[in-house]
């Protein structure tokens, strides 16, 4: 295994799609927002705990069973109909994370996020049945279009976090060509998809 490709398979655990909605979070938590001073320390751990064990935890034990009962072969889910019934949990568990958190008063873009989350989850989920999206780069363009909705909703810089989310999202793109995980229209599809219902989700909250 050269060089180049040990650092592909770095760049696909780092960011992993499991990885992302709890990295979005604690951005969320990090901005000189009236979020961040809305929520005191302690509730801001129980809520990544939440969002933690529900989009990683209980994902990953879901994937290892899977692979212990025979009913999937592979943990990376490589072959796409292997992907249907995680993709499945997964949505059970981000609604699972948006009815717990919604019993709580918490600010709106909170609840935006995870509905934006689960949306690109049952999207992905439809068009899963039929072509192999990546998921990596649905994730990481959910996360895109996140940041660029904080941005305008808020009326806040966040240039560096933008650029750096873009950054990332080529590179991660040309990882997973790199490990023929997707070709390029598959890559370019997610994240695109990714972006596109973060920023219409943003402009139905702005209306």
């Amino acid at each position: 295994m050269n060089l180049e490709t040990r650092f592909a398979r770095f760049l696909s655990v780092v960011l992993h799609p499991l990885l992302i909605p709890t990295l979005g979070v604690i951005i969320l938590f990090q901005l000189n927002t009236y979020l961040s001073y809305s929520l005191g320390p302690q509730a801001k751990r129980v809520i990544l705990l939440i969002v933690f064990i529900n989009s990683a935890i209980a994902p990953t034990l879901s994937i290892l069973l899977l692979k212990r009962t025979g009913m999937i072969r592979d943990v990376l889910l490589d072959e796409r109909s292997e992907r249907m019934i995680p993709l499945m949990l997964s949505a059970v568990y981000f609604f699972i994370t948006y009815y717990l958190l919604r019993r709580i008063a918490l600010p709106s873009l909170l609840y935006f996020y995870l509905i934006g989350a689960t949306i690109l989850i049952l999207l992905t989920l439809i068009i899963t049945y039929r072509w192999k999206i990546s998921i990596h780069m649905v994730s990481m363009g959910g996360l895109t279009g996140f940041l660029i909705s904080l941005a305008l909703l808020l009326q806040l810089n966040l240039d560096g976090l933008i650029i750096a989310a873009f950054f990332a999202s080529g590179l991660l793109g040309t990882a997973r060509v790199k490990l023929n995980a997707h070709n390029l229209s598959q890559v370019f599809a997610g994240y695109i998809m990714g972006i596109g219902v973060m920023l219409l989700l943003f402009l139905y909250l702005r209306s």
